[in-house]
């Protein structure tokens, strides 16, 4: 059973990511739960695997291999609110679209829709496939889906770097709430998942014709016009609009001077009429037709009632899609992290207009909040320069991604305060020792009655030129962190000396088994 686990979620095998669930937090907003999460900086391997499925620990996989395959992926169904999410409906929807997807409830009470393919391919087309699924499902164009990454990049010593993993399902055999479902919502036991995924395995040929029967079905009834242009105003036009006239318009526009050339203007006039319920009054049209005459910006396919109708790799591919577009509009951003170092790393995927995923790292908070410094350090790594938001927009993107990015805790015993628990116990325990408080002054700790006792400049000393952080941090850090108590007095030949105090650390013992020695060579 274990084996054919393994072999249904085999991804990148250089690190595997981990959830500390005795480190969780509501997100009272979502009522989502949200453990600790945190690279193990190792190969991944069956022992862990095992570890998962008998609770001791909770895994990750990120999907995407070296090689740019797949052989499973994943769409993360992530609901506004968790506690009024009914599975049912879109358990549904995976037999009305005959959708190959595997229902799986995640941890927070949402659902992880798997599909498992019976060889490894191309991990873009997967993604792309994943991506196609949305519309049908009732899920915005920005629901995440696993892989995130159609490829692994290298940092700049040429390390791996393992970009997003998913949790696995049956943590602890399934006692907790992450097991699948079958079409009539009842939980399945690991073998019955494993069953149940196998069968539900498909090749690259069947995918690919999903995928196109996928894209005609949504497309249906649209009007011709936009054959050659964006999908996303194809659906829109299916019925007049009344709620977002003047961004449709707008995209319309956008589109019209493209392809229309000089009777762009007229073609605006027409599908004021033609498109809105309510549509402009001469005077208003007039006026925006005047305003467009200059040079305008790309498509706004972040906005409503553009955004969740998106078909990005699809209009790519179109003549007048988002792909024709001389200037580009702020870009969309996915995935964001913060990555927990003294001072903070952000990461996230900029998509492109051909859908692709370009990962920028931005390395401080200041950085990461500077319009300007973000749109420079994303144009280094896209080669596009965007067109920025307005400062109070901005602000509220900030927001938005660090409420829903996430957290990453790097492998323990690389932070500095990790760093700095180590140093203080190698000045302690096996540095040098004094055998009476006089002998503080020369730079030694002293321990008595169960507590360690020593001067802070002797154990900066000690940290030695490489540490470049200010001395008062890491006296707070040790502060915080390892209990140490400054400004501690203590009688020494008696006069008081101001110095550090701190609980005495125990050094771990080591069990020693004497060897039995046999024959004459003893």
């Amino acid at each position: 059973m274990e084996k054919e686990f393994i072999e249904l979620f085999k991804g990148y095998e250089g690190d595997f990511g981990m959830a500390d669930m005795s480190k969780t937090e509501l997100d009272s907003e979502k009522n989502k739960i949200k453990p600790n999460y945190e690279w193990a900086g190792r190969p991944v391997t069956s022992d862990d695997y095992r570890n998962h499925l008998q609770g001791r620990k909770s895994i990750g996989i990120q999907p995407c291999r070296i090689d740019r395959t797949a052989q499973f992926g994943c769409i993360d169904v992530d609901p506004p609110d968790y506690g009024s999410f009914k599975v049912e409906h879109y358990l549904a929807l995976f037999q009305q679209y005959k959708l190959p997807l595997v229902p799986i409830l995640s941890k927070s009470g949402g659902l992880h829709c798997y599909i498992f393919l019976k060889e490894a391919i191309p991990t873009v087309d997967l993604i792309e496939a994943l991506k196609a699924f949305l519309l049908p499902l009732g899920l915005k164009p920005t629901t995440e889906v696993f892989p995130k990454q159609k490829e692994l990049q290298k940092d700049d010593k040429g390390d791996i770097k393992p970009g997003n993993f998913i949790n696995l399902p049956y943590y602890n055999n399934g006692q907790s709430n992450r097991y699948a479902i079958d079409k009539n919502n009842s939980k399945l036991s690991v073998e019955q998942f494993i069953k149940f995924a196998n069968e539900s395995k498909v090749d690259k040929e069947t995918l690919d014709k999903l995928v196109e029967e996928t894209h005609r079905n949504i497309l249906l009834g649209t009007n011709p016009e936009f054959d050659d242009g964006p999908p996303c105003l194809a659906l829109c036009s299916k019925s007049k609009l009344e709620d977002g006239r003047d961004r449709f318009m707008y995209n319309y526009m956008v589109f019209a001077k493209k392809k229309y050339k000089d009777k762009w203007p007229d073609q605006v006039s027409a599908a004021n009429y033609s498109y809105l319920t309510d549509p402009w009054d001469k005077a208003k049209l007039d006026s925006k037709i005047k305003a467009w005459k200059g040079e305008t910006a790309g498509h706004t396919c972040y906005e409503d009632p553009i955004k969740d109708k998106c078909m990005r790799s699809l209009c790519y591919k179109r003549p007048f899609g988002v792909k024709s577009d001389s200037i580009s509009v702020f870009p969309e951003i996915q995935d964001f992290e913060m990555i927990a170092y003294a001072e903070p790393e952000y990461r996230f995927n900029v998509i492109m207009p051909n859908d692709d995923k370009i990962q920028v790292i931005i390395s401080n908070t200041k950085l990461m909040t500077t319009q300007k410094e973000v749109l420079n350090l994303v144009w280094q790594q896209t080669g596009v320069y965007f067109e920025p938001l307005k400062p109070k927009d901005f602000r509220a993107k900030l927001n938005e991604w660090r409420k829903n990015g996430q957290k990453i805790t790097p492998p323990k015993g690389t932070q500095i305060e990790d760093r700095l628990e180590e140093e203080l116990y190698q000045y302690c325990v096996n540095g040098p020792q004094a055998q009476e408080r006089r002998q503080i002054h020369n730079g030694s700790c002293f321990t008595e009655e169960g507590f360690h006792y020593f001067r802070f400049t002797s154990f900066i000393e000690h940290l030695g030129n490489g540490w470049k952080i200010p001395e008062e941090k890491i006296a707070q850090k040790l502060k915080d962190r390892c209990n140490v108590e400054f400004d501690h007095s203590l009688n020494v030949d008696g006069k008081t000396l101001k110095v550090c105090k701190l609980p005495q650390l125990h050094t771990p013992q080591i069990e020693h088994k004497p060897v039995e020695r046999k024959g004459a060579n003893y």
